[in-house]
């Protein structure tokens, strides 16, 4: 049976736990903390939009989505994207502005039918409960969307800051790759929580060093705006409606036993749109009319809806696949690619020459790759794929805190230093193998094993001694 050992870690972001894999998805200082400042601050994506009006990035193992949420949310942030309804764009931004009051429920059931005559010509459930700003392809889909407060802009309550908004028409491609589709559902319902929900965390796990980092203060940087998560769900449900078939999935989102780690506006909303696929009776016609009248005039909480959530120009393709096997038959060039697999001793088919050789191949001149990992056995392997190489440095804490590879070398800012490069030179440099892309983890392993206790190359605690001597 499928399991999920989630924590809330010290910035409020959820974090998991891989029984298989023996490791931690995320930092426990902050899983979002962790997302922004490795992988998104580096990017600077400000600058790169100066530049450029399109990007394509890839997001290998994807797990529950931070590197991709956090992606999302700063270009939120910086105004680079922003939320608009597809069906209201040429509208003149005046009646835009004065729509922010208009109710978001149907033209088709007038006030004065209030007293009982609750039907129209209509036979279609959901003519009765959208208005005519709501698009056909979303009509079946999106019933009683209304139910979920987002807190932001959606059908016609779309916000004067937005409709307004300056933000460059930026064509957006991202594509996220994880071997777990259990992971992919998850990522929008994972709520953001405060200091005390905490005491949430009951490890059920043996993971001391879990246990150890999340007695640490709790500071929350970063916040993910709403929007992320809808925009997310939207697309997994409509990209990967097998979500709806997933027994073992909707056993755990509606389990007690997780129900602080979830968003219960969205396991709602979730609901919603599982029972509402089909077709529906006279009964189901009643229920979701006096549904709408309770949310429309008694609930102010959920007044906004997402009906025709949208950003223009983007793309998000989520893909179940070994991402080796998925990059062997992609045929894009990336401009920034994030690297987020276990560690290389972990999964090291993901950190092998062959692996960076493969990304080489698929990343732009003028591009990036980003990882957390500080090894020497990865940066080696990114060296001889033909890379330059350099540190990703965190101001904030005055520490090197992953590795950055590019092809352009005035994209390197932080060099590695004489100490980096003696780590690489030793045995902790040896990279790991996978000639046909094909090998197991344990394999790889073995066999990179056997590489080093047969090298003649100065062992790592020796040159580290060495070193320390020396300096």
């Amino acid at each position: 049976m499928y399991e999920i050992h989630p924590y809330f870690t010290n910035d409020g972001s959820v974090g998991l736990f891989s029984p298989e894999a023996d490791d931690i998805y995320h930092s426990t200082y902050g899983a979002l903390a962790e997302a922004y400042e490795k992988f998104v601050i580096p990017a600077e994506l400000e600058k790169y939009f100066q530049n450029n009006s399109q990007i394509k990035v890839l997001d290998i193992c994807y797990g529950i989505g931070y590197n991709t949420k956090s992606f999302l949310n700063f270009l939120l942030e910086k105004n680079i994207i922003n939320f608009k309804n597809k069906n209201l764009k040429k509208i003149k931004k005046n009646n835009l502005i004065k729509q922010n009051n208009v109710p978001i429920h149907t033209d088709n059931i007038e006030n004065n039918q209030y007293n009982g005559e609750i039907h129209s010509n209509n036979t279609n459930y959901t003519d009765k409960i959208y208005g005519n700003n709501i698009s056909e392809e979303f009509r079946m889909q999106n019933t009683h969307e209304d139910a979920i407060n987002n807190g932001a802009l959606y059908s016609n309550n779309i916000s004067k800051e937005n409709s307004t908004s300056k933000a460059q028409n930026n064509k957006i491609f991202l594509k996220a790759i994880d071997t777990d589709a259990k992971l992919f559902y998850f990522s929008p319902f994972f709520r953001q929580g405060l200091e005390e929900d905490k005491k949430y965390n009951s490890i059920d796990f043996n993971y001391e060093k879990i246990n150890k980092l999340l007695q640490g203060n709790f500071e929350q940087k970063y916040k993910l705006k709403n929007d992320v998560n809808l925009f997310i769900f939207k697309n997994i449900i409509a990209k990967m409606s097998e979500i709806f078939e997933d027994i073992e999935f909707e056993q755990i989102l509606t389990s007690k036993r997780y129900s602080a780690f979830f968003d219960k506006k969205f396991i709602a909303l979730f609901k919603l749109f599982k029972n509402n696929r089909g077709k529906y009776g006279l009964l189901t016609r009643v229920k979701a009319f006096l549904h709408n009248i309770y949310y429309r005039y008694i609930s102010n909480r959920y007044k906004k809806a997402l009906n025709a959530l949208c950003l223009d120009d983007f793309i998000f393709e989520p893909e179940v696949e070994d991402a080796r096997i998925s990059l062997i038959n992609d045929k894009n060039i990336y401009n920034l690619i994030f690297l987020d697999a276990f560690t290389p001793a972990k999964c090291p088919a993901l950190w092998s020459l062959e692996f960076f050789k493969l990304l080489f191949e698929h990343l732009d001149n003028d591009g990036m790759i980003l990882t957390y990992s500080n090894s020497a056995a990865v940066r080696n392997a990114m060296i001889n794929a033909g890379f330059y190489v350099g540190k990703i440095y965190n101001p904030k804490i005055d520490k090197y805190t992953g590795t950055v590879a590019a092809k352009n070398k005035s994209l390197i800012k932080y060099e590695l230093s004489e100490y980096d490069l003696g780590l690489i030179n030793s045995r902790a440099g040896i990279f790991y193998r996978d000639e046909n892309l094909n090998r197991s983890n344990e394999a790889i392993i073995a066999s990179h094993e056997i590489e080093v206790k047969n090298s003649d190359k100065i062992s790592s605690s020796k040159f580290i001694k060495d070193y320390k001597t020396k300096f």
